[in-house]
């Protein structure tokens, strides 16, 4: 019975276990260019259907290599791909027997066949996070002097003031590790001359490689000396002559 029964079951095994006759070698290079992050996800899909998977862990500058099994006069179409990092860019290089797309979102690679041997790079690298805030004058066409303006985000990060105009905006690259980013708010020197507005600045949301931007409007104060600096002259003339003229009533017989 024993006897028997062995063949059998080889015979049920081998009809359901898909045998590969070669296989493709795959080798995977993580370059993590300053991006402050330990290891990558990398995820493999073969097809057509569900050819082949993996998941694999890379560590900092770190290479894995693996093989995909081929059946005789199978092609197949891999990508490899990274889960995003925040705050991070990703670029996809790669090379070997089979064909690569250069422009792809990941290393793709088409007409994989037994034997050959392809390679992925993927650099990690870190996106620069930012601030920009512009300046808008209203009220005046004339140059004015410029006003400090100051970033504050917490504690945790020391900024310095800068001089903004119209024209001239101030740049702050800022260091944010938090994933859900941070709360910054701008504030503007006061000035007798201007009332200023930075309602756009305020409540800011900065999360890691994001290149925010925002305006503060200044409204320009006309004083009342400024006014008659500009039309003193013609006020004076007009004054003399109303004063004149009743002068000249009064002398009349």
């Amino acid at each position: 019975m024993r006897s028997r029964f062995l063949p059998g079951l080889f015979f049920l095994l081998s009809a359901c276990t898909v045998q590969a006759d070669e296989f493709a070698l795959f080798t995977v290079d993580v370059n993590l260019r300053g991006a402050g992050v330990d290891t990558l996800d990398v995820q493999v899909v073969c097809t057509p259907g569900e050819a082949f998977s993996l998941t694999l862990v890379v560590p900092v500058d770190s290479t894995r290599s693996f093989t995909v099994p081929i059946l005789e006069g199978q092609e197949l179409a891999c990508t490899l791909t990274a889960s995003p990092v925040v705050g991070q860019q990703l670029t996809f290089l790669g090379d070997g027997g089979s064909t690569f797309a250069v422009d792809a979102p990941a290393c793709q690679f088409t007409g994989v066949r037994g034997g050959h041997s392809n390679f992925c790079q993927i650099q990690v690298e870190s996106q620069e996070t930012s601030l920009t805030v512009f300046k808008h004058w209203i009220g005046t066409s004339e140059r004015v002097d410029d006003v400090g303006v100051s970033l504050e985000c917490g504690p945790d990060l020391q900024l310095e003031t800068l001089p903004l105009n119209e024209g001239k905006p101030g740049k702050w690259l800022l260091n944010v590790k938090d994933a859900e980013g941070i709360r910054c708010r701008v504030y503007e020197e006061k000035g007798d001359s201007y009332f200023s507005d930075t309602s756009d600045c305020e409540d800011l949301l900065i999360r890691p490689g994001a290149r925010e931007e925002c305006t503060v409007v200044n409204t320009k104060v006309v004083k009342m000396i400024e006014m008659l600096n500009r039309y003193g002259l013609v006020i004076m003339i007009l004054a003399f002559m109303v004063v004149g003229g009743f002068a000249a009533r009064k002398a009349m017989p």
